[in-house]
Order: structure tokens, then sequence, then C-alpha cells
């Protein structure tokens, strides 16, 4: 497939991994089908991540990589070659994916300059460079290197898609929607891999049930471990009209997402998520840089806690996994959160309820 009219008809995404990278990358989709309506987007990732890859409707073709060995290497790279493109963005920029880039046909492979890029191997793979600066939200981070090669802006606020499900998986999504009822629907994410991104469990009820009584709604409590079940659980009893989910495959969870008036989470995958989605979100941050990685648009709101023992940093805190109190998000007081939930989201006191939806938004 070659440029038409000036236009590229397809192009190649190259970001291997990880799952949280991966979704915050997928803007970059939402703009590139909004400035080209027709382009066809292939998109490299390692095989485990190919299915959230795969579920995502403006991807045309998931090329699984798997680059443990040589010997499983080959046949990707196979698959990879099957087609030319009119150009290839590697904005994985380590080794792993510059390998990848490497040996993507295309007579343009655009990636990050020196001063911008993970891993410098990665360069021997790329022939066009863009510096990019890393002190700005990650998905701006992708979009300006898409922006700088078409020289010209893009767009950063999504109206959200609807990931890939099955019918059956449709009408589990719907039974989830209908529990609300007239209520307004807030989805909340507590867990996060790091102990020091979680709010500590009163603080949390706390919050909730200020929301609840201001606001009249329906949580749905969200959980990915043991650990998180039984908070939700502990939360659950303690606040009417609240529901524990089943664990959720992430396409049917993101479907969830988009038919909630609101999601509440802390830095993890579970906001990312939203951040596909056309749903609204009020996320805490502690260790990690609200400006970097909270969804990009209006629609997002958050609130950044502070660090007592004047650490500075860009985008995650050097003692996230080791300080010994968390104290920049276990600090925060269920009032101060509420006061920033009520200044940023009191559109849920006047909004109606949203309706029940599977309508792709392209």
């Amino acid at each position: 497939m070659y440029m038409v009219n000036g236009f590229p008809s397809s192009i190649l995404i190259v970001k291997t991994s990880s799952l949280g990278d991966i979704i915050q990358a997928f803007s970059v989709l939402d703009t590139l089908h909004i400035r080209f309506p027709k382009v066809q987007i292939d998109w490299a990732v390692e095989t485990r991540f190919l299915p959230i890859v795969a579920s995502h409707p403006l991807i045309r073709r998931t090329i699984p990589m798997d680059i443990k060995t040589w010997k499983n290497l080959l046949p990707s790279l196979k698959d990879l070659r099957q087609e030319r493109y009119d150009c290839v963005f590697d904005l994985q920029a380590n080794t792993k994916s510059g390998l990848v880039t490497f040996f993507s046909r295309s007579s343009k492979k655009i990636g990050y300059s020196y001063a911008s890029v993970r891993e410098w191997p990665n360069l021997l793979s790329t022939n066009l460079r863009f510096n990019i600066s890393k002190e700005q939200n990650i998905r701006s981070f992708y979009l300006e290197l898409v922006a700088s090669y078409f020289q010209e802006s893009m767009v950063c606020d999504f109206p959200g898609v609807f990931f890939k499900i099955s019918e059956e998986e449709k009408e589990l999504v719907e039974k989830i929607a209908q529990k609300a009822s007239q209520k307004k629907a807030v989805m909340v994410c507590p867990g996060s891999k790091w102990q020091n991104k979680q709010l500590p469990k009163k603080t949390l009820l706390e919050l909730l049930q200020k929301i609840q009584q201001r606001y009249d709604t329906a949580f749905f409590l969200v959980w990915g471990d043991l650990q998180e079940k039984a908070l939700c659980q502990e939360l659950e009893a303690s606040l009417p009209s609240s529901y524990i989910l089943d664990r959720l495959q992430i396409p049917v969870w993101q479907n969830v997402m988009n038919n909630m008036d609101l999601v509440l989470a802390v830095d993890s995958s579970a906001l990312h998520l939203c951040g596909t989605t056309s749903t609204p979100s009020f996320s805490v941050f502690g260790p990690t840089s609200l400006k970097v990685f909270k969804p990009i648009g209006k629609k997002h709101c958050g609130i950044q806690g502070k660090c007592p023992y004047g650490q500075v940093f860009i985008k995650q805190c050097p003692l996230l996994r080791d300080c010994e109190t968390g104290a920049c998000i276990k600090d925060l007081t269920s009032e101060e959160l509420f006061q920033a939930f009520q200044s940023q989201c009191d559109f849920l006191r006047s909004s109606p309820p949203r309706e029940f939806s599977q309508d792709l938004h392209f």
C-alpha cells in the first residue's frame, strides 16, 4: 500500500509492551483516524499483549512478536514483512522495538532523537528522528512524534471507542449497566501494582461516603487480586448501592467503563484504560506525576499529593518502591480529596445518568 493523494494509506505502530504503556499509546490511533479517516493501521506487539491490541476497533491487523529467542522471532519477522508501509512509528524507543522496526518494510521509519530515545541502539533502526520533550504527558509524548512527522497539530481530546467484544459479552455489559438504575454510576478502581500508589482504606471509604451523600451514586468496585477483592468487600459492606464486579477481560472491562458516569482511580492500568473511553475520570496521584500520567482531556481530573521530604521528580519518585511511609498519598485526607473532587467533578450533580450504549464513537 502506498500514499494516496499525499495521505498515508498504511501505517505500522511498533509498541511491543507493557500493558499500561500500550494502552497509553492508543491515543495515537484516535488522532491518526481523525486526521486520516481511511488509513489502515497495523500494530506490532508482544504475543502476550495481542488480545488487548486486537480488540481495538481502529487496528486492522495485529502482528504478534515473540522475541524471546531467534527461533521464535523468525516466524514473527516473516509475518511482519508481509506488507510494505507508508511509514513506521517506533513508539517504544528501546533496543527491542528497534529490532522490530529494523526488519519492518518501509522507507520512512520514524523515531525519537538521541535526547528523547529510551535506549540508544534504537537509533540504528530509524531514519527520521525527532527531539520530543520527556517533560510532558506520556500520551502527548507519543502524539508529538506523530505530529512532528506530519508537521501539523494533532487532536488531544478524544471521543472514545468501544473495544471489540462478543455478543454474549455485550449482554453482560448491559446487565452491569442496568444495576445503576437512576443513580450516577461510578466505577471505583482502588488497586495498583505498588502499595505506595494506593489510598488507605479508611480515607477511601470516607471519600466514597461523602461522594455518595452528595451525588446519589452507585459504586461499581473493581479488583485485580485477592487483597484488592477483600478491600472491595469491606467497601461494599459499608456503602449502599455498591456492587463488586467479577474479574473481567480487559475489552469487557473497557466497555463497562464506557457506560459509567465517572471512573475513580489511582495511577494504574485502570486509569489508563479509562483514557480510551468517553467517560470522565478523577484520579489520585502520589509518587508519580499527574501531569505525565493522567489521561488527556478536560473530562479527566485529579489531585497530586505532596512529598513532605522534599523529593522532586519528573515522572515518578525515585523512592516509589522503597519509601516507608508513602506519605505523599497516605497523608491526603478524605476532606482534601472530596474538596478536589467537588471542585472538578460537580457536573455529576446536574447531569442526568448516562444511558447504556455500545456505539463506536467514530
